[in-house]
């Protein structure tokens, strides 16, 4: 399992009066393994939206079917008869997981994937609302030495209700 160290993220939230209470400018960084770091960004010119990876030897920009990057031979074209891994497709991740709910078959995305892929940004909107960068224990799934923030990975039950 591989996942962030670190994260900081750092954003403008709207007046405690507004009606809503989303980020209209953000950025959160995060450092992985191997000096690679990942740049979740919204509302600057640099990273209007999607994911920058950061490795030591350049970057990687991706968002919804557009990619880029600081070096384009990496993007070589492979002929399809040469993947090691067939990837069905789908229209939508809804129709697909009606679908599978049907068949039975597993999505698209599996939950695992889906799970993986909300940690940065959940763990970015946290050391947003703290202030400071935190510190995550990926194999045990918690932030490390901050209590405060790890009061943010959860809320509290409605009564009766309770996790098992």
């Amino acid at each position: 399992n591989n996942g962030p160290s670190e994260i900081e993220g750092k954003g403008e939230f709207p007046p405690a009066d507004a009606i809503w209470n989303t980020c209209g400018k953000y950025r959160i960084t995060l450092k992985y393994p191997q000096d690679i770091t990942m740049t979740i960004a919204g509302g600057y010119p640099d990273i209007q939206d999607g994911t920058k990876w950061i490795g030591t030897e350049g970057w990687v920009y991706v968002n919804r079917g557009k990619y880029d990057a600081s070096n384009l031979d990496w993007f070589v074209k492979i002929p399809e008869d040469r993947y090691k891994t067939k990837l069905y497709q789908t229209k939508s991740h809804m129709s697909n997981f009606i679908e599978c709910v049907k068949s039975r078959q597993p999505t698209i995305t599996p939950i695992e994937t889906a799970h993986h892929s909300a940690i940065p940004g959940h763990l970015g909107l946290i050391s947003m609302m703290v202030g400071r960068k935190i510190k995550w224990d990926v194999a045990k799934e918690v932030i490390l030495d901050d209590p405060e923030a790890t009061k943010l990975l959860s809320r509290p039950y409605r009564e009766p209700w309770k996790l098992a």
